[in-house]
């Protein structure tokens, strides 16, 4: 019996070993850590406010370096997400996809920025023209990607909104002027285009164009901040930026006084998107003593499954989460920038 016990202590160590140092292709997220924002926010033109409160985004560990032991732990406990790894990075590589996140960031906080101070009266970007994603026939045959339309019939096109309207109710074979100019603001010239006939409604005429406004910068704003976000990737942190952004900005305590999470995503028109990781980020947010975790809407349900007596709350967009934060006694319905700020 003692060669079959050796052989089979012998197994189990060779299998314990395989288990340790064998890397499987998955990723593991994990719970991880809870970041105030207001000392990461730099105030380089107007004024900042201290407040008792403060505002805190939360991220997800990620563990690249999967062994079997940590694959089999991943389903016991609640706190892990196991993801395979095509799902992770598609067709990019490791690198890539750091890089992919660290500009997920970026645009994150230049979107937060606009969302937070247009709530404050101020749009940091103006409409300059219609450029086009794509064009097609009747449009290719004047017009490229290359071109922005400002105007139709004599009538200012800055945004998509008011080339639709212009163009709607058109018939085919209707002729329009257009006037453009090339993407850098020069060469401005005058093309007319015939309409076609759209393919699911042949009484409708049809330019061929994909639409997208053009922003450009506006200068000299009486604010201009900068966020500190060091190697932190992705763009969940939508909200979080905007809250804090508000709060320091404006007088008053936002908060309430509370340690407030938040994590989602936000456009520029404040509507907040889903994230990765709830479960992970409620549970770092709980762990860390958060008072209140404002989440997206739709993933309230999985983040409340782990969230203990922490409170959460899911929004839809930028007034709901303020709403939530009056309602708590925080000052979130009368931000306002100081007079001396515009």
């Amino acid at each position: 019996m003692r060669p079959v016990v050796a052989v089979a202590l012998l197994l189990i160590g060779l299998a314990a070993m395989a288990m340790t140092f064998v890397r499987l292709p998955y990723f593991i997220f994990r719970p991880g850590t809870v970041n105030a924002l207001s000392h990461r926010i730099v105030v380089l033109k107007g004024e900042a406010f201290p407040a008792a409160g403060e505002v805190y985004f939360t991220t997800v560990r990620q563990d690249s370096t999967v062994n079997g032991w940590e694959y089999l732990w991943a389903f016991v406990d609640d706190a892990d997400l196991l993801v395979d790894q095509e799902s992770v990075l598609g067709d990019r590589s490791r690198d890539e996809n750091r890089q992919f996140n660290i500009e997920l960031m970026r645009v994150s906080k230049s979107t937060a920025e606009a969302v937070a101070l247009r709530h404050l009266g101020l749009d940091p970007f103006v409409a300059t023209g219609v450029g086009m994603a794509s064009v097609q026939d009747p449009a290719a045959a004047h017009l490229t990607t290359e071109d922005v339309i400002v105007a139709i019939d004599g009538v200012a096109t800055m945004h998509v909104e008011e080339l639709v309207a212009l163009v709607k109710g058109r018939s085919p074979g209707d002729r329009i002027e257009i006037l453009i100019e090339g993407l850098d603001g020069d060469n401005p010239r005058t093309v007319v285009v015939e309409l076609a006939a759209r393919d699911d409604d042949p009484t409708v005429g049809f330019l061929g164009i994909g639409p997208q406004t053009r922003w450009e910068d506006v200068e000299d704003l009486p604010i201009d901040v900068g966020i500190r976000t060091d190697k932190v990737g992705g763009n969940s942190a939508g909200l979080a930026l905007t809250l804090a952004l508000l709060e320091v900005l404006t007088p008053g305590e936002l908060t309430a006084g509370l340690r407030v999470a938040s994590t989602g995503t936000i456009d520029l028109d404040g509507v907040v998107g889903p994230i990765g990781g709830i479960r992970q980020k409620v549970v770092a947010a709980r762990r860390a003593g958060i008072d209140l975790f404002l989440v997206p809407e739709h993933e309230v349900s999985d983040a409340r499954d782990v969230a203990g007596d922490l409170r959460v709350e899911g929004v839809r967009n930028l007034d709901e989460a303020l709403a939530v934060l009056t309602e708590l006694g925080g000052n979130a319905d009368a931000l306002a920038l100081p007079a001396t700020s515009g």
